[in-house]
């Protein structure tokens, strides 16, 4: 498990835990200024709740200062813990009502050795729906994070901000795929297998894969 102070941005702990060949359960776009106790007081979801679930779940402990300055210390590293209440999960979520967050004790999953991603074109929000159920059952195990945006999201991105459309042409939907396992090549297969079984049942209009780390970015 990992240890910290609830001051500590969310990527230094990433990249922390990178030299251990472990990460942390929690991806934002907001990694490089959002902060660990705010996270844990927000119970922030992230980008792969899929696979790593919520904090309720990855939290072993925390501490925390109330408003009259009394200290709660639920610390703990032990992940099945059976004595008594957990208060801890009082305070995951509360948004500071009930206290600060000053510390907290997180477990961490080992990193991937292969990751993969996928950039999808769609026409209608059914195909979504339709393409996410099946991604749950083709991909299964190595799916890893989900996500969904509209045309008119996409398009403030391409004109205001200058980032570029990975498909060229516009479509009324796109979603982005995630897996994430240990075998580069199996991983590819299935997610390209997946890919192709979505196309040939009309869901996808048009899509693009990757496992290059600098096009994920």
């Amino acid at each position: 498990a990992l240890v910290c102070e609830a001051g500590c941005v969310l990527e230094t702990l990433d990249q922390h835990l990178d030299q251990y060949g472990m990460m942390m359960p929690l991806d934002l776009g907001a990694k490089g200024s959002c902060l660990i106790g705010g996270n844990i007081s927000t119970n922030a979801g992230g980008l792969r709740l899929l696979r790593y679930g919520n904090l309720h779940g990855a939290v072993l402990g925390l501490e925390a200062v109330m408003a009259n300055g009394q200290i709660v210390d639920c610390m703990s590293t032990i992940k099945k813990d059976n004595t008594g209440y957990h208060l801890k999960n009082l305070f995951i979520g509360s948004e500071g009502t009930l206290g600060i967050v000053t510390k907290v004790a997180i477990q961490c999953p080992t990193r991937p050795k292969a990751v993969n991603l996928a950039f999808l074109g769609l026409d209608d929000f059914d195909s979504v729906l339709k393409t996410y159920l099946l991604a749950k059952k083709e991909l299964a195990e190595i799916l890893s994070s989900c996500e969904m945006m509209d045309d008119q999201s996409m398009g403030i991105s391409v004109d205001m901000i200058g980032l570029k459309n990975p498909l060229g042409e516009r479509h009324k939907f796109y979603m982005v795929i995630e897996t994430s396992g240990s075998n580069q090549i199996h991983d590819e297969e299935k997610l390209t297998s997946f890919v192709e079984r979505a196309m040939g049942d009309g869901l996808i209009k048009d899509g693009t894969l990757t496992g290059d780390p600098t096009k994920m970015q």
